[in-house]
């Protein structure tokens, strides 16, 4: 490096950040960068790409949102939806895909909030990349609260950071469960319930005006439960025995979008599926194909109102209701096969 150099910039970072400056923000080509700091040309393109992996630069690519209107009316007819989005996206990396449907959700979200409402949430990749997506609002009334113990631990998409989150985006207040979302044994979560600040944070999430929710899936590969360490593969293997296929704030559906009440429900602590359906506007997302069976259960148990997904996941969960319409899947709910793993 040419000594002039070391005298223009006390830093390293000072250097990356100038020369970043002026090829990302100037419009400089690396030839007149090098020409003008006295470098080698070679010497700018590593200095660009070092800028980069020390996050001094952060690329942001803002892709068009578009939606399939003709899958958004099917399901909306289908299912007597209030609203449906669907990202018409294929062939996306599951993470992309998450980011995408995020952004689309919190586009929808904004047509819905207003200052003095109550808002429940629970956890999940998709509601995080929402939050992370809401431009920042003033609602000094409204309230955002857990409807759904912690996973505990450090994982970024857990409740309490959601709520925190979504919170500091609106400017509202938050009210947090202090519980996990799944204790060891049902006496323990019947004493917890009747905790004071439990009770009342859990009776609020009750009268809520909106619930924000993803939907969790009993397949191994996108399971937020297991990934969480709240199930494991044999959890997940004996729930979907029982005929399980996905979730709705750790409480499990059949296909048919009939519960199916198993012994975790005993430990989970967070609204139940008939409380759930008193909150007049539920608010879902969640997408990807292998998702599909879920979102179709969730579909066909009435909870929802308006659903964010994407085209795959919409196709396949309307080609699945399509093909069983002659023959209903059987219902399982309650029946089962044997006790959990570690019941």
């Amino acid at each position: 490096m040419p000594r002039k150099s070391h005298k223009r910039f006390q830093t390293r970072e000072e250097l990356l950040a100038h020369v970043a400056s002026l090829y990302y923000e100037q419009g400089w080509n690396q030839s007149r960068i090098a020409k003008a700091l006295g470098f080698s040309r070679s010497m700018v393109s590593r200095l660009l790409s070092e800028a980069r992996q020390r996050k001094i630069v952060q690329i942001s690519i803002h892709w068009p949102i578009r939606t399939a209107r003709d899958l958004e009316d099917q399901l909306i007819a289908t299912f007597g939806l209030r609203t449906a989005r669907v990202l018409d996206v294929e062939n996306l990396p599951y993470p992309e895909l998450l980011s995408r449907l995020g952004k689309l959700a919190a586009l929808e979200l904004v047509h819905y909030l207003r200052d003095g409402m109550t808002v429940a949430v629970t956890w999940g990749i998709t509601l995080w990349e929402l939050i992370q997506a809401l431009p920042p609002q003033a609602y000094p009334r409204l309230r955002v609260v857990q409807c759904l113990g912690a996973l505990g631990g450090t994982h970024p998409c857990d409740t309490p950071a959601i709520v925190r989150r979504l919170a500091e985006t609106l400017g509202a207040q938050g009210y947090y469960l202090h519980a996990p979302l799944m204790v060891e044994s049902e006496e323990t979560c019947q004493q917890l319930l009747q905790e004071r600040m439990i009770k009342e944070v859990l009776d609020l999430a009750r009268k809520a005006d909106l619930l924000l929710v993803g939907i969790g899936s009993t397949e191994s590969e996108v399971s937020s439960l297991k990934r969480s360490g709240s199930l494991s593969e044999e959890d997940l293997a004996w729930l979907r025995r029982q005929g399980a296929v996905g979730y709705l704030c750790a409480r499990y559906l059949d296909l048919n979008g009939q519960p199916i009440p198993t012994p975790f429900d005993r430990r989970t602590i967070g609204l139940t599926l008939e409380e759930i359906r008193q909150i007049p506007c539920v608010f879902a997302v969640a997408g990807g194909t292998m998702k599909a069976r879920a979102i179709l259960a969730a579909l066909r148990s009435g909870l929802i109102d308006i659903l964010v997904t994407d085209k795959g996941a919409a196709s396949e969960a309307l080609k699945i209701h399509a093909a069983d319409r002659q023959g209903a899947v059987p219902r399982r709910a309650g029946v089962f096969s044997s006790s959990p793993p570690g019941a």
